[in-house]
């Protein structure tokens, strides 16, 4: 079996859905600590004047050594219209639509407090969508008692081994800090994957890769996503 591990983004770019799409199990690693300014609460969308701009969801202030299974959305701001405002841009995009239709039943007006919890289902919901079918697990709700593991890069090591799983995939990113050796002394391999962002026609402006996945489904019809998801595992 096929094992990853990251934090939920919101949602997050083409290369994350590449990486969900080739593991059998990913498990949303909410032990973290929460890194102000990351991936967590934000993204990146077109603007009108077809530049890239951040989305955002707000969060309530926490001590800095807040885990984000902890972190808390600020819903006392009207966040959601902001964000529909902001997607207004795209209306000249083949898919805007459709694509509207989908985060209106994604982001209601709720009570969602837990940004974590919030994103996984955001997760779940775009998979469905794309025909991904890798099982997503939460952490700290699959095993609650799971000690902390003694280097960052371990954590994979002790997550394959609470799943059975000899596999464990990791974003190109982390080939330089993850200790190959270190794995296979525990009796898993260990590979990557790097992200395929190849050009696809954003309006009439030169592409700007690495946007939200909602910007790729501005553009895309679901059969060319699902193109897109297949990519190269690497050692």
């Amino acid at each position: 079996m096929r094992v990853a591990l990251m934090q939920p983004y919101f949602f997050p770019y083409l290369g994350y859905f590449q990486l969900i799409n080739s593991v059998d199990e990913f498990v949303i690693f909410d032990n973290a600590q929460h890194i102000r300014r990351g991936w967590i609460s934000r993204n990146r969308i077109l603007n009108e004047q077809k530049e890239s701009v951040f989305i955002n969801v707000p969060i309530s202030k926490s001590p800095r050594e807040t885990k984000i299974k902890d972190i808390l959305i600020n819903n006392n701001i009207n966040w959601q219209e902001k964000l529909f405002d902001q997607l207004i841009y795209y209306k000249q995009a083949p898919y805007f639509n459709y694509v509207l239709d989908f985060l209106n039943d994604c982001i209601p007006n709720s009570s969602q407090n837990k940004l974590s919890e919030f994103n996984t289902i955001l997760l779940r919901k775009t998979c469905s969508l794309l025909s991904i079918k890798t099982n997503i697990t939460i952490l700290s709700k699959k095993f609650p008692t799971i000690e902390s593991a003694n280097a960052a890069d371990e954590w994979g090591i002790k997550v394959s081994k609470a799943l059975n799983a000899t596999t464990y995939i990791n974003a190109i990113g982390g080939k330089d800090f993850y200790s190959q050796e270190k794995y296979l002394e525990n009796g898993i391999y260990i590979y990557f994957v790097k992200p395929n962002l190849s050009p696809y026609k954003q309006f009439d402006k030169h592409f700007i890769p690495g946007l939200s996945i909602i910007d790729v489904m501005m553009f895309n019809d679901l059969n060319k996503i699902k193109d897109m998801l297949e990519i190269q595992v690497i050692s």
